[in-house]
């Protein structure tokens, strides 16, 4: 029965591919290209989601390792590629940053995180590798658009100097806590304030097999599982508060992880917790250091606030795609010593709302 079930479903396949082929034919329009033909014939199949994860994983076990926006590495890294961001998502980010800067009286500094895609290519080949986009460019053509206005903080460099360590997850497109790190490194460098060295922390592993939003059906038996890892700061006795605002309601935790992955619907989130519109981090207890920082990111910089926490008594982490007008509004540039824009390659190119600085009170 399993044999004629196998043959019954080639025939299927043939049969529509042929069917297929002749109406590309008939329409003239039979330029061969090998996704778009596999979607065609997916497309006329009447259980054709099982059918089209079948064809994958033959194009797969062909030595395929290119899936749509997402590349398979040699590792088990699942890498996604971006798409290039639009002339207008340049002009807004310089626009409304610049002017934020002139408005406040102050130089802010801005980061660009590239994502694995754009580090790991060596678990990729050469031919695959030269298909995705060319982040470093993309950050170098964002830099420029600031004419001095606002200091910038490249950690390309550094991400690249250590591709070879863990720095980035196998199934979720953000860095890990490691990854974190040498971003926070650079970020010390840049903001002249010193830096905690690694021995100042000390590693708890939380959470092991970890499979990220990546790993889809599909994706899950090719994908090397994750490991969470929370750097605690030894350097001093210290205590700290984390505080998620919401328009509604607020949050907070007395640590800067949450230990019971278990709780969590995102396995991330054991590092500040949620994320959330506006996230203050507090250091209660051992406060030899002193100052604040604003800071407007997304959610890949769970992966180093962490660090950063030791160095202020106060930092405000706003997602300007999240937060209300109202609590914008209660949020006061002068009482910050920093403010720093840090955003992952791959929200940027999506798009920021950047217009919502106007709101800042």
């Amino acid at each position: 029965m399993k044999k004629f079930a196998s043959f019954a479903i080639i025939f299927m396949i043939l049969a529509v591919s042929v069917s297929v082929t002749a109406n590309m034919i008939a329409n003239k329009d039979f330029s061969f290209d090998p996704e778009n033909f596999e979607a065609a014939v997916s497309e006329n199949l009447p259980f054709r989601d099982s059918v089209s994860d079948l064809m994958g994983r033959i194009r797969y076990f062909s030595g395929v390792r290119h899936f749509g926006d997402i590349y398979i590495g040699t590792d088990g890294s699942l890498l996604k590629d971006i798409e290039e961001p639009t002339s207008r998502i340049f002009s807004a980010a310089k626009s409304y940053i610049t002017g934020y800067a002139e408005k406040n009286q102050i130089k802010p500094y801005f980061m660009l995180v590239p994502t694995a895609a754009a580090v790991l290519q060596q678990e990729i080949d050469d031919y695959a590798a030269e298909e995705i986009y060319n982040q470093r460019i993309m950050i170098n053509k964002m830099y420029s658009q600031f004419e001095g206005k606002v200091r910038t903080t490249d950690v390309y460099q550094t991400m690249f100097d250590h591709r070879n360590e863990y720095i980035y997850y196998h199934t979720e497109d953000s860095p890990t806590a490691l990854g974190g790190y040498y971003i926070y490194s650079e970020l010390c460098d840049r903001l002249d304030i010193p830096m905690n060295t690694m021995d100042s922390f000390s590693a708890v592993y939380a959470a092991h097999g970890f499979y990220g939003s990546l790993a889809n059906d599909f994706f899950l038996p090719y994908a090397s599982a994750d490991f969470i890892t929370l750097y605690e700061y030894t350097g001093e006795k210290c205590s700290f508060n984390v505080k998620h605002i919401y328009p509604d309601k607020t949050s907070s935790i007395d640590c800067l992880f949450i230990y019971d992955g278990s709780v969590l619907e995102n396995k991330l989130d054991m590092l500040l917790g949620e994320h959330s519109p506006i996230t203050e981090i507090t250091r209660t207890e051992g406060a030899s250091t002193t100052g604040s920082i604003l800071i407007f990111g997304d959610s890949t910089a769970q992966s180093w606030l962490p660090f950063l926490a030791a160095n202020y008594l106060r930092i405000t982490f706003v997602d300007l795609d999240e937060a209300s007008y109202s609590l914008l509004n209660n949020i006061v540039t002068e009482e910050y010593d920093h403010v720093l824009f840090a955003y992952s390659t791959a929200s940027f190119s999506s798009g920021i709302n950047f217009a919502n600085l106007e709101y800042i009170g």
